[in-house]
C-alpha cells in the first residue's frame, strides 16, 4: 500500500511533538502547507525557519499561515537555501534547531545534510522527503539528481553522529536523528 504525501506530513508533525521541538526548519517550503502543519504544533514561544528561492510561491501560503495566528512565528528566508543555511550559523543557530524538514532541490542533499547536521541540536530529528525518488533510485544511482540523493542516503548509513532509518513511505523518507554528543 502507497503511504500518501499527507501521511508523510503527519509523521513529521508527530516527530516534532514527541520531541517538543520548539525551533524548527524547513527547507523548500514551497506554498507553506507542511510549514503550516509544523507551525500548528509549535510551543507559543517556538520559532519557525521557512527556506525557499521563490517569493512567489511562499505568498501563496503566506494567506492560510495568518488566517491560522501563525505568520509571527515564522521567519521566512528568501534566498537559496544554502545561503540561509550559512547565515543561520553566522546568527549563532549551531546546535539550537529542534526539526529540519527538507524538500528542496534534490542535487543538493549533501550540502544539506552537511550543514543541517551542524544546525540541529543533539537529539534533534532532520527528515529528507523524496529519499527514494519515485523508486528511481532502485535502477539509477549514477544520474543527477539521483547520484545526490543516494550519497545523502549512503552518508546516513555510516555516520555515526546520526541514527538513520530510511522509510518508504510516499517517495520515501530519510530520518535522521543526531546522536548526543
Amino acid at each position: 500500500e502507497v503511504v500518501s504525501w499527507k501521511e508523510v506530513r503527519e509523521a513529521v508533525v508527530s516527530t516534532q511533538s514527541t520531541g517538543k521541538a520548539k525551533t524548527i526548519m524547513e527547507v523548500g517550503s514551497f506554498t507553506g502547507v507542511s510549514l503550516l502543519r509544523m507551525a500548528q504544533e509549535l510551543p507559543a514561544d517556538g520559532k519557525a525557519f521557512a527556506l525557499d528561492t521563490n517569493q512567489s510561491y511562499v505568498d501563496v501560503g503566506k494567506p492560510a499561515i495568518k488566517k491560522a495566528g501563525l505568520l509571527e512565528k515564522i521567519d521566512y528566508r528568501i534566498a537559496p537555501a544554502l545561503d540561509s543555511l550559512v547565515k543561520l550559523k553566522e546568527e549563532g543557530y549551531t546546535g539550537k534547531i529542534d526539526l529540519c524538514f527538507i524538500d528542496a532541490d534534490k542535487g543538493n542533499y549533501p550540502n544539506y545534510y552537511k550543514l543541517c547536521l551542524e544546525l540541529i541540536r543533539p537529539g534533534g530529528v532532520i527528515v529528507f522527503d523524496n529519499s527514494l525518488f519515485g523508486n528511481r533510485l532502485l535502477n539509477d544511482t549514477t544520474s543527477e539528481p539521483n547520484c545526490r540523493i543516494h550519497e545523502a542516503n549512503e552518508k546516513a548509513m555510516v555516520d555515526n553522529r546520526v541514527t538513520s532509518l530510511l522509510l518508504p513511505m510516499g517517495d520515501g523518507c530519510l530520518v535522521l536523528r543526531k546522536n548526543d554528543e
